[in-house]
């Protein structure tokens, strides 16, 4: 979810998700190539260049992003942008790397059992929080116990309700979790109830130290609290947040991977209004998540102190539709939107050249995201006359005030969005005038990124609204549209209910075999593709914009800003 593109969880969602992402280039690789193109920062600075002049240059860069909302808490943020945050400061047991293969980190090595229901990580002895106090599987345990809590609110509670034991700590007496399994200190094993693939995923949220957020069962409101006092074991620590300004961070010294050469970063809170600008004159060193406009990339190529890191984005921007909306239960109203939106020569005009039209909610970076399923999905191409059949069929009648109306109710929405973003701008009045020539109306209800977000998630109301997913390694997208997940705080906050969707979902996780995956995520894929709970619009190059004096920040699609293959690799070039 982004307000540029949106993490986010997002997602920052991601929660994930969540979520953001970046890039490399002077020409940005094509959407969807397994290669990335790249130009390398020179060896040198450029004489003029205005960064190198800014005060604390030589030990501080400065990031430009989208605003967090504060949940520097790994169980608990929602945007891309406080993930990114989270990134910088707290260690996974695992990683991975460009290729999406997965890597040792916290842990240096892990069994699986034979029946694929028990894993066992062996941890390091080497890793410390910032404060000193050493990491150990005491610390792992408690993360997963504060996401099975009985109180817990947040968005993660797909990492543990498949853990056997899950109901009897979260709806019982039960002082442990059954399937978390400390053996010694740096031992630990997690048992699921059935054997998934995505089970391994599920290990892997960022660990919480015990000592630090430490909270009687039950009472979730004193882990809250600390959401922005956070102490994790990352290469970076928080000095300060400025809420709508800024993220301060210094280096951990003793991180385990070794002391970052960046001594400290802020993370300024900018919008597509003043980041080139603020590029030029050198306020901040990177910007995260361009868009990938004509104007962009021509003032990107007339400063000769910044280069791109451009590569294929993983995830996509959508417009969510309200599906327990009596208007909107009817997969042909749903249809008829997409046929009757323009979405071709929006994204051409926009992106030129440098993104595509979205049809299915998988990336063309995933291996699931096959030729087959390319040249089988529908492809919505725009047909204004095939729109109204479908609403026709569907009982919605012209009124007098050329609004399509049935049953007393009329085919009029409140499209809630958020302003300042530069394809949404151009999106809406593409909105208002290809889906009026069809009979629907839209109010644009404008109000602040993450006011969208919690009225989308935490609340569920609205009628439609947009967003983005930048997605995971794995194609599982349960926790996105299984019916089980619509729920206050679950990621399906559309309230898709469909039964053979929840069928190829579950299917997809059971089936170990990646060839036979394949297969299901197709068959599932091209299921979304037809009943259409979101109307998918674009998947793009992700652009971030370095100024030539920071060297190795090189994102790509599996690889974020926060992820220590980044923030160990960046120096500044003196």
């Amino acid at each position: 979810m982004k307000r540029k593109l949106s993490l986010l969880l997002a997602l920052v969602l991601a929660l994930s998700i969540f979520l953001a992402a970046c890039g490399k280039t002077e020409e940005p690789a094509e959407v969807g190539s397994e290669e990335e193109t790249e130009t390398e920062a020179p060896a040198e600075e450029t004489v003029n260049n205005p960064a190198a002049a800014r005060e604390n240059a030589d030990n501080t860069i400065v990031i430009g992003m989208t605003e967090a909302k504060g949940e520097f808490m790994p169980v608990y943020y929602s945007t891309a942008y406080d993930g990114y945050v989270v990134g910088y400061m707290f260690d996974a047991l695992f990683t991975n790397d460009e290729s999406g293969t997965y890597i040792p980190h916290v842990a240096k090595e892990w069994e699986i059992s034979e029946d694929n229901l028990t894993i066992t990580f062996y941890l390091r002895d080497d890793v410390k929080f910032a404060d000193g106090t050493p990491l150990t599987a005491h610390d792992v345990e408690f993360t997963y116990l504060a996401m099975a809590d009985p109180n817990y609110d947040g968005r993660y509670f797909a990492y543990v309700n498949g853990i056997v034991g899950y109901e009897d700590y979260a709806e019982g007496d039960a002082e442990k979790l059954e399937g978390v399994k400390v053996i010694d200190d740096y031992t630990i094993s997690f048992t699921f109830k059935e054997p998934l693939v995505v089970n391994f995923e599920y290990c892997g949220m960022p660990i919480m130290p015990k000592h630090h957020y430490g909270f009687e069962k039950g009472d979730i409101d004193s882990l809250k609290a600390k959401m922005q006092d956070p102490l994790g074991s990352g290469g970076y620590q928080l000095v300060a947040y400025e809420p709508g300004q800024y993220v301060e961070l210094k280096r951990n010294e003793n991180y385990f991977l070794g002391t970052p050469k960046i001594e400290n970063i802020i993370l300024k809170f900018t919008t597509p209004e003043t980041y080139m600008a603020e590029l030029e004159k050198g306020t901040i060193d990177v910007q995260n998540s361009v868009t990938n406009t004509v104007e962009n990339a021509e003032i990107i190529e007339s400063i000769d102190y910044l280069h791109l890191n451009a590569f294929p984005n993983n995830g996509y921007a959508y417009i969510g539709l309200n599906n327990s909306d009596p208007r909107l239960a009817d997969k042909r109203v749903r249809q008829a939107l997409a046929y009757g939106l323009d979405r071709e020569s929006f994204v051409q005009n926009f992106f030129k050249g440098h993104g595509q039209v979205c049809h299915v909610p998988l990336s063309p970076v995933s291996w699931a995201y096959t030729d087959e399923l390319a040249e089988k999905m529908n492809k919505y191409e725009y047909n204004p006359d095939k729109a109204i059949e479908l609403l026709e069929e569907a009982g919605w009648k012209l009124g007098s005030d050329g609004i399509r109306e049935k049953d007393g109710m009329k085919l009029s929405f409140v499209y809630s969005t958020y302003p300042d973003v530069e394809w949404v701008e151009q999106l809406v009045p593409v909105l208002i005038d290809n889906w009026g020539k069809i009979g629907v109306a839209l109010e644009i209800n404008y109000m602040d990124f993450n006011a969208l977000v919690d009225a989308v998630y935490e609340e569920q109301d609205f009628d439609m609204y947009n967003m983005a997913w930048s997605l995971s390694i794995d194609p599982d997208a349960h926790a996105i549209f299984h019916s089980s997940q619509a729920v206050k705080s679950g990621n399906n906050a559309v309230q898709f209910i469909n039964e053979r969707n929840d069928e190829l979902l579950e299917a997809g996780r059971r089936e170990f075999d990646q060839e036979k995956r394949k297969e299901i995520y197709e068959e599932w894929a091209l299921l979304i593709n037809e009943e259409l709970p979101y109307i998918f619009i674009y998947q793009r190059e992700e652009w971030n914009v370095v100024n030539n004096r920071i060297k190795g920040f090189e994102c790509s699609p599996y690889i974020d800003m926060s992820h220590p293959q980044v923030y160990l690799n960046m120096e500044i070039v003196k």
